[in-house]
């Protein structure tokens, strides 16, 4: 069988096809780094979540363990605060206790230092007696007078040498100085007695007894604490290994959350990896997008000649702003209708523009469908009784839409009784801009051609003058 021949219209097509233009050398160094980056898969987070919820439910079961501990150590601890109350008051009486006696100790010390200060003031004055007795050679003044009288004699019997003789004067002399030391040795020894030490001993043997009583006042209110702490004890029996066991359960528990941290980090690792290349490429792709974006720009400045050329032959419609405000106006009033009204087709308003002159740029209005009013929703008017004795749906409209109806002096209707009614108003105006844009359509035309034809006569007229 021969070859099928060619189609002439495909390779029509193909030769048709726009070749793609030339890359840049940017562009393709851009491409070349996109295609080189290292690819990095978002992170499944789906998987964190099912780790994560398999630790939180380990977290709970473990959280449950631990409220009932809590709970049963709660139960053990009832009447704490009245165990404390009266240890707290059993030891401020034992405090108050220990404070009476230091306090009745120091003063019984006291007294014993003040007996034992006049001891030692006692002891003192009688070594100093003692010294002073063995200065004295006699006991008495009698005595002294006695030997001074015998020397005095014996200087005035006898025959004395002068040496003796002032020997024995020295010694007059002595025993005269010893007689006022002889009289202060009296008085001392008369004013020595036994030491009276018996009001203080009274008062420390009252001491001794304030002491014992306070002391056996305060052996009962250690043993009322001993067995305070001891039925406390008995109550508590087990709370130290309660406490233990919560302990270890507490332990636990910050394992799984230190678990739970540990897959949320290395999560957020590879999250932070994937960002990381998601940034990267997107500022490769900006970079290219800018590239892509400059050369559209360039292009469309070599271009920009041609397009304002085309913008300046275009002519504007006379009216058309006007006419297509009116034409949104009723198309939103026929919305507004019944459904019975609705079904009626009426001619819709068209722009005549076949008599305007060179080519003309219409309006984005006219070429695209707008709506001068928001769309509102559309509700079934409920049949009450018979179609006669409806009430008419009432209308309100905005600031706004109520400008535009004043603005082409027509009433807007109140309700949907008035609709037709100011539909013909709006037809009617419609009517009369029509025939303001023929005529405006119509004096723009004459200008046109008398400007071309004014510029047509300055031609010759210049050429004329350049030949002159």
């Amino acid at each position: 069988m021969a070859p099928k021949k060619a189609d002439p219209k495909a390779a029509a097509k193909k030769e048709d096809k726009p070749k793609k233009p030339e890359m840049s050398p940017e562009m393709k160094e851009l491409k070349e780094k996109e295609k080189n980056l290292a690819k990095v898969a978002a992170p499944d987070r789906t998987q964190l979540d099912e780790k994560v919820a398999v630790i939180q439910t380990n977290i709970d079961g473990q959280q449950e363990k631990l409220q009932k501990l809590n709970q049963k150590i709660q139960d053990k601890s009832q009447g704490k605060e009245e165990h404390f109350r009266m240890k707290e008051e059993i030891r401020s009486k034992l405090d108050a206790y220990s404070a009476k006696i230091d306090e009745l100790e120091k003063q019984k010390s006291a007294l014993k230092g003040n007996i034992q200060e006049k001891r030692n003031d006692a002891r003192e004055k009688r070594g100093e007696l003692n010294s002073m007795k063995s200065k004295l050679q006699f006991k008495t003044l009698a005595e002294i007078d006695s030997e001074i009288r015998n020397i005095e004699y014996k200087m005035q019997t006898e025959s004395l040498t002068i040496k003796v003789e002032k020997d024995l004067m020295v010694k007059m002399k002595e025993l005269r100085a010893s007689k006022p030391l002889l009289s202060k040795y009296e008085k001392m020894e008369g004013s020595m007695g036994p030491i009276d030490t018996t009001d203080m001993k009274s008062s420390i043997d009252e001491i001794n007894a304030q002491s014992t009583e306070v002391r056996e006042a305060k052996k009962l209110q250690q043993a009322a604490y001993s067995k305070l702490i001891e039925a406390r004890q008995k109550v508590m029996g087990d709370v130290p290994e309660l406490f233990k066991e919560r302990e270890e359960l507490n332990g636990q528990v910050r394992a799984l959350y230190a678990q739970r941290q540990e897959a949320r980090d290395e999560f957020n690792t590879l999250q932070r990896a994937y960002s990381q290349y998601s940034r990267e490429l997107r500022d490769l792709r900006n970079d290219r997008w800018k590239i892509e974006r400059a050369e559209k720009q360039k292009e469309w400045e070599s271009t920009r000649g041609d397009r304002d050329a085309e913008d300046a032959a275009a002519v504007e419609v006379p009216f058309f702003a006007e006419l297509q405000y009116l034409d949104n106006m009723i198309k939103h009033l026929k919305s507004q209708l019944p459904k019975e009204a609705e079904d009626k087709k009426e001619e819709a308003v068209k722009v005549d523009i076949s008599n305007a002159p060179g080519e003309v740029l219409l309006a984005k209005g006219s070429r695209d469908e707008e709506f001068f009013f928001a769309p509102t929703k559309k509700k079934n008017l409920k049949k009450k009784g018979a179609s006669g004795n409806a009430k008419p749906k009432s209308m309100s409209h905005d600031i706004q839409t109520l400008a535009f109806f004043d603005e082409y002096k027509v009433a807007a209707p109140g309700d949907v009784s008035q609709i037709p009614d100011t539909l013909k108003a709006l037809d009617a105006k419609v009517e009369e801009f029509k025939v303001k844009q023929a005529k405006k359509i119509e004096d723009n035309k004459k200008k046109a051609e008398a400007k071309a034809a004014g510029k047509e006569e300055e031609t010759p007229a210049a050429e004329e003058a350049k030949e002159e």
